[in-house]
Order: structure tokens, then C-alpha cells, then sequence
């Protein structure tokens, strides 16, 4: 298969580089100096299930030089979506899938301007995985899930291919009933942990280990699933339960990757997260105060980021 990854990062270096270890015909789009060390010395991820190398490897800035492949991995930060769906047209052609892992709940409607609609699939992925160093990528949980579906809840070969190919890879890979509803599910779990361990600067563990924190990540999973329910997405009964159970599975110093860039000081997805839910809220007339709060509290980190400060 012939695959493009728009964003090499944690998750698209992991997902893409397991697939081009695997013999996939992948190219990268990247840039800045992590492009450059692709380019001279490959790809390179250390992780637990097994360090690996790419050498070489397919690495451009410049999506156009790439053309239509057989599926388009989007993996940038939710924040910059907007910015490269104009590159991500570029490598679509009349049989392409695009296929975002990012992170909240609106990729595919974002992508919709530049993408044809008949390309568009939804994707998701868990992991713990980031850049370590210029053309290294360094995965460290036990987990590597990934879940893909099609928007209108059929079930399709090209989704199944690529599928397969992961779990030929060893990761957990699923092709979804409801690709809407794995979304929400996630978001609940993410938008909750990424808000209140951004806030904290604390680990998992941390967290649990006070009740009264512990306690702000059940409200706040309880006021996602609400506006999930509230906009018709038909989860379980026990959603929010569920994602607060896997909170309390997390090693004692995961952290969430929004919590990681609040932290650096870099740009983080308190719109995605946080953000979102408290604009769904107030147009569903759904009370969503914890995660207000959250938002309100992290915004002026993300105006600092925004001007680079």
C-alpha cells in the first residue's frame, strides 16, 4: 500500500513507522529539523514492544511532490488541522481514504472544506508516544490501539486493509460499528485527564491518589458524556463509568500529551478539548462547569503560547 503521514510526531511517526518497518511504501510530511534528520538518517522508535529503524525513508515538506496515495494518515496536532487540509487535498485521489488520529471529535468536519466528502473516514488512536529527539520517536505504553470507521456506520474493504496492516504490525487495531460513538468515548477519557493534569501539573497516579482531584475527573467525564448524549450519540449507559475506570488503570506517572505541551510552554488543544465542550454545551443547554472552568483557567497559558512566549 502506498501511504502518506501528514505529521510525524508521536503518533504519526509510531503508526506511519510501523507500517513502512513493515514494507508499506510510506513518505512522511514533516518539518523543521525533525524533517531533516528523516531525511539524513531515517526513522528511528524506541518503544516497548520493540525498537526498530527506517532506513531510509520517505520524508517531504511538500505534500504535492508526494501525489495521490492509497490512504492519508492525518496526525497534527488538532490545532493545526485547519492550517493543513489544503496540504492533505493534495495527496487525495479518486480512491484515497484520509484518515485523521487526532485527538477530539470534529476532525473529519474540519477537513470537509478542502477533502471530498467520499475520502473522509473516521479514525482514533491510544497511545503513548512522542518525539524524543529529531528523528526519534520513543513510545512508552503498553497500549497501541487504533479504530477506524466509516462516517456513515457501514463497514468497508478500505478500512479493513488498512486494518489488517496494523494488526500484521502487532497494534490493536479495530474497524468500528460506530466510529462516532469510539470518538466520544475516547474524548470523554482525554478532554477530562488532558484538563484537570494540565491544571495539576500532576501524574496520573497523583491524581488518584487525592479524592478530591480524582473526583474532578468523574465530573468531568460525566459533563462530556452529557453533551454527547445531548448531540444524539448513542453511547453506553456506563460511558463516563468506563472512561474513569481506564483513568485508574494509567501507570502512576502517565501524563497526558496536552499536559505535556502546557507544561513545555508550547501551543496545546484546550479548544479541542475543553474548548468544545463548553461551546456544545451552551448550544445543547447542556451545564458543563468543570470543564468552564478549565477552560477559562487555561486560557491565558494558551494566549502566551499563541504569541510565543
Amino acid at each position: 500500500m502506498k501511504i502518506a503521514v501528514f505529521g510525524a510526531g508521536g503518533v504519526g511517526g509510531y503508526f506511519g513507522g510501523l507500517l513502512a518497518h513493515a514494507g508499506h511504501e510510506v513518505c512522511f510530511v514533516a518539518r523543521g529539523d525533525h524533517l531533516a534528520a528523516l531525511q539524513s538518517r531515517g526513522l528511528q522508535v524506541k518503544s516497548v514492544h520493540g525498537d526498530f529503524s527506517v532506513q531510509p525513508v520517505g520524508a517531504t515538506d511538500d505534500p504535492a511532490s508526494v501525489g495521490a496515495v492509497d490512504y492519508v494518515i492525518v496526525a497534527v496536532k488538532h490545532y493545526g488541522l485547519t492550517a493543513a487540509a489544503a496540504g492533505v487535498a493534495e495527496l487525495v485521489g479518486p480512491q484515497t481514504a484520509v484518515v485523521p488520529l487526532l485527538n477530539g471529535i470534529d476532525a473529519h468536519e474540519i477537513l470537509e472544506g478542502q477533502v471530498p466528502g467520499r475520502a473522509l473516514v473516521g479514525g482514533l488512536c491510544s497511545v503513548v508516544s512522542m518525539i524524543e529527539s529529531p528523528g526519534v520517536i520513543r513510545q512508552e505504553s503498553p497500549f497501541r490501539s487504533i479504530v477506524v470507521g466509516e462516517l456513515d456506520h457501514q463497514r468497508s474493504d478500505r478500512v479493513e486493509r488498512l486494518i489488517q496492516a496494523w494488526q500484521d504490525c502487532g497494534a490493536q487495531a479495530t474497524q468500528a460499528e460506530d466510529i462516532h460513538v469510539a470518538l466520544w468515548n475516547k474524548f470523554i477519557f482525554i478532554a477530562s485527564f488532558g484538563g484537570v493534569g494540565s491544571l495539576t501539573r500532576a501524574k496520573a497516579g497523583e491524581i488518584q491518589a487525592v479524592p478530591e482531584t480524582q473526583a474532578l475527573i468523574v465530573e468531568a467525564s460525566r459533563e462530556v458524556e452529557a453533551v454527547a448524549r445531548a448531540e444524539g450519540v448513542q453511547l453506553a449507559a456506563d460511558a463516563a463509568a468506563r472512561a474513569v475506570e481506564f483513568f485508574d488503570s494509567l501507570g502512576p506517572t502517565t501524563t497526558s500529551s496536552m499536559q505535556r505541551d502546557v507544561a513545555a510552554g508550547a501551543m496545546f488543544e484546550l479548544e479541542a478539548f475543553s474548548g468544545t465542550i463548553v461551546r456544545r454545551g451552551q448550544k445543547n443547554g447542556v451545564p458543563t462547569p468543570v470543564h468552564r472552568t478549565i477552560y477559562a483557567l487555561l486560557l491565558p497559558a494558551m494566549k502566551r503560547a499563541m504569541k510565543g512566549e
